[in-house]
């Protein structure tokens, strides 16, 4: 189990529909844009800067205050900083405004992208600097791994050659596959969604129907166990149970289907097979267990044989014996090492109910609908490495929907799709040319001023009894930390021998696509029978974002979020207000509503007293209450779903907290150095700028249809709310900005958890 400080916004927009630029990390729409000049900001930040800096360190010297940090990296905060203000809003009003509303007017949200915030721009930049690397021609002393990134790289980018073969590739996978090469108008002979689904796991890593992996036994993370769950079928499954509600997005979605079938197929119904598509992925999501269900603590997994899987004697109904479960699991393990035992082996299944339903509505349907399916399940997971007519319909489906203006130019998706394959090996070169490792040392001693905070808070609880608080503070200290990168990635031996297996046929995207999968499923599924590795990175060095994992225990921090404006911003107030706040963010993770079933070695337990926990669900139940009454005016009639962002809202609320008193532990240790102030700004203390560095890495925009997406079933609140909703818990923020009690950032009821 993964937690994320923010969804990518691919990631997102790819769990309301199956996009059909998404050709498993191939053809990966990469909807983020590009970065804004810094020229243009700091050339306005250095025009409001030139006629001030003089009076502020005359001023500041008369009053004794600290003197302004001078340097390049503060001037360049200072200028940013500014820049984001809107100055006319009373941040007691509304501090998202005042921080960020200068922010939101000069950076709509850009025509190629959804959402456009300081992760989209970061992740823009890296995808630069990727692109660079990539295309760089000089190969000489490279480690192979990073040879076959460039090979894959030159075959994503070469489109003519897409077009050459049309869609006979996909035709002859379909056939491998057990499907027909055509839309199949009525049941094939010898078809069976066993042979079908089960190929197509093991040959696409597609999960359809359902989804089987290999992970750490959540209740005993030393060795693996095969998990089998629910899967989307390959739209919102909110949408899919609420057609009224979302109309719009449906119609759009069976517009889609029609065009990529009538092109596959002129002669074909597409409007009849559109139909049965939809139709049958509405029984489907209906089926699947609610996240608010999965998301409880009734939510119950099974443990069960192989063979009491397969004979249904977990309790399925009579419709299970129907089904050659055998033959399905025999499929997704075939041409590996691996042999399951069939009372020996155990199997997770974290979705009994969903198992049990989806036997009998597979039992009930037309077998001609479910191949159907499958066949568009495959088709549109493929088609974009082929005829750019596809990618041209799902472009036009991503107008519609979310609101995406301009196609992403095809460098950009093949950077990122390649990012997505070879990102170790691509970490190798970005390390070693845009990572200032020296900073890997200042991050790790930020992450233990927060890990302490964090420790003194859980200690002064009154809720939490003795016993549980001092298996929290044992927790809290075995979390393990990983930051910038992994060691062994400078090693060429070690990069090569970790892509060993992969093999791109260079010039021929489809092949090579077909390749890599194959051999990385084979790779995941073959880890079985070996010990899980405890010191694994959950995330590539190229990577914008921060993740804490609660089976390994572990908070990672990887060289792509380390960077300005998160990190590396010349003054101390501004980087533990950023970086410091989502330290504290993923450290957080590790106990709240997800994190905290899990115990000190990422086991699932219930290591909390009978009375603690009730204290701990009634403040969590506070803050599912009070997110639960935000909504945004460019989208009425929603609000935020307070249990289901509970998660995120804890994590932030918690974070807040952690680095602040972190901050204050750095203070105590190093004052001189904790209270440099930043030029043009003489009126605002370090503790008010700490504020203002939180409040600013959330500065963005966002189209109504990416922002509808997040708010049905996004597991972060939207940006503006994360701000709001965290700051006005917080009494050191009304402090620091003498809001008055009872103003819309200083409520007189405040929801604290840690």
């Amino acid at each position: 189990m993964k937690y994320k400080v923010k969804d990518i916004d691919s990631e997102s927009q790819r769990s309301a529909a199956q996009l059909p630029d998404t050709a498993s990390g191939l053809e990966e729409k990469l909807e983020r844009t590009v970065r804004c000049s810094s020229v243009i900001i700091i050339a306005l930040g250095l025009s409001l800067l030139a006629l001030g800096i003089y009076t502020t360190v005359l001023v500041l010297t008369e009053y004794k205050s600290p003197r302004p940090c001078l340097s390049e990296v503060c001037v360049n905060t200072a200028s940013r900083i500014l820049a984001a203000m809107n100055k006319s809003v009373d941040p007691c009003e509304d501090f998202y405004e005042y921080a960020c509303g200068g922010w939101i007017e000069k950076n709509p949200v850009p025509e190629w992208a959804t959402s456009w915030d300081q992760l989209a721009i970061l992740r823009e930049r890296l995808v630069s600097d990727l692109r660079e690397l990539l295309e760089d021609k000089n190969d000489d002393g490279l480690p192979e791994s990073v040879l076959k990134a460039k090979a894959m790289y030159r075959t994503c980018i070469d489109v003519d050659k897409l077009e050459e073969k049309g869609i006979e590739p996909i035709q002859k996978l379909l056939e491998s596959l057990g499907l027909p090469s055509r839309p199949p108008t009525e049941a094939s002979a010898n078809f069976t969604w066993e042979v079908v689904a089960g190929r197509a796991r093991r040959l696409l890593g597609l999960n359809v129907l359902l989804s089987v992996q290999v992970a750490e036994d959540v209740r005993n993370t030393s060795r693996n166990r095969v998990v089998v769950e629910q899967v989307s079928p390959g739209f919102s499954d909110r949408y899919l149970r609420q057609p009224e509600q979302f109309a719009h997005e449906l119609e759009q979605y069976h517009k889609y289907i029609k065009s990529v079938v009538a092109i596959a197929d002129p002669e074909v119904d597409a409007q009849k097979f559109a139909d049965d598509i939809i139709e049958f992925s509405k029984k489907l999501a209906m089926s699947m267990t609610p996240v608010e269900v999965r998301r409880s603590g009734t939510h119950l997994f099974h443990e069960v044989s192989v063979s009491q899987l397969v004979k249904g004697a977990s309790g399925g109904p009579p419709s299970w014996k129907q089904h050659d479960w055998q033959k399905y699991i025999d499929l997704v393990f075939s041409n590996t090492s691996i042999v399951l035992d069939q009372n020996q082996d155990r199997v997770t299944v974290m979705d009994l109910p969903y198992l049990h339903k989806l036997s009998a509505l597979l039992a009930d349907t037309d077998p001609v609908t479910i191949e159907k399916f499958l066949w568009w399940s495959v088709f549109s997971t493929v088609a974009p490495m082929t005829k750019g007519a596809f990618r041209d319909l799902g472009f036009e489906f991503s107008k519609a929907v979310f609101g995406l203006q301009q196609r992403t130019p095809r460098w950009k998706s093949c950077t990122a799709n390649v990012n997505a394959n070879f990102g170790v090996a691509l970490s190798y070169l970005y390390v070693k040319k845009h990572f200032d490792q020296a900073s890997r040392q200042k991050a790790t001693e930020m992450i233990e001023d927060v890990r302490e905070a964090f420790s003194r808070a859980a200690a002064r609880v009154a809720w939490m009894d003795a016993g549980t608080r001092r298996t929290t503070l044992r927790k809290l200290a075995a979390i393990r930390t990983f930051v910038g990168f992994p060691a062994w990635l400078l090693a060429p031996a070690r990069l090569d021998d970790h892509y060993r297996h992969v093999e791109v046929v260079e010039g021929d995207l489809f092949e090579s696509y077909l390749k890599l999968t194959w051999a990385m499923v084979k790779k995941s599924l073959e880890t079985l029978r070996e010990k899980p590795d405890r010191d694994r990175w959950v995330a590539t060095a190229t990577t914008v974002n921060a993740f804490y994992s609660a089976t390994l225990n572990s908070v990672t921090f990887p060289a792509g979020i380390l960077q300005p404006p998160f990190y590396g911003n010349g003054i101390e107030a501004i980087n533990y207000g950023s970086i410091g706040a989502i330290m504290g963010h993923e450290i957080t993770h590790g106990f709240d509503d997800q994190g905290r079933r899990y115990d000190e070695h990422g086991n699932l337990a219930q290591w909390w007293s009978a009375g603690t926990l009730e204290h701990y669900h009634a403040r969590v139940r506070c803050i599912v209450d009070q997110y639960s009454n935000y909504s945004l005016p460019q989208l009425p009639g929603y609000k935020v779903h307070g249990f289901n962002t509970q998660g995120e809202n804890i994590a932030d609320n918690g974070g807040l907290r952690a680095a602040l008193s972190a901050y204050a532990l750095l203070a105590a240790r190093a004052p001189a150095h904790s209270r440099a102030a930043l030029p043009g700004l003489p009126a605002l203390r370090t503790d008010q700028l700490f504020f203002l560095g939180f409040a600013q890495i959330w500065c963005g925009n966002t189209t109504t249809g990416a922002l509808k997406s997040k708010m049905v079933e996004g597991v972060h609140s939207p940006n503006k709310i994360r701000v709001i909703g965290t700051l006005s818990n917080s009494k050191e923020f009304s402090e620091a900005w003498q809001c008055p009690v009872g103003s819309p950032m200083n409520p007189e009821h405040k929801c604290v958890l840690w």
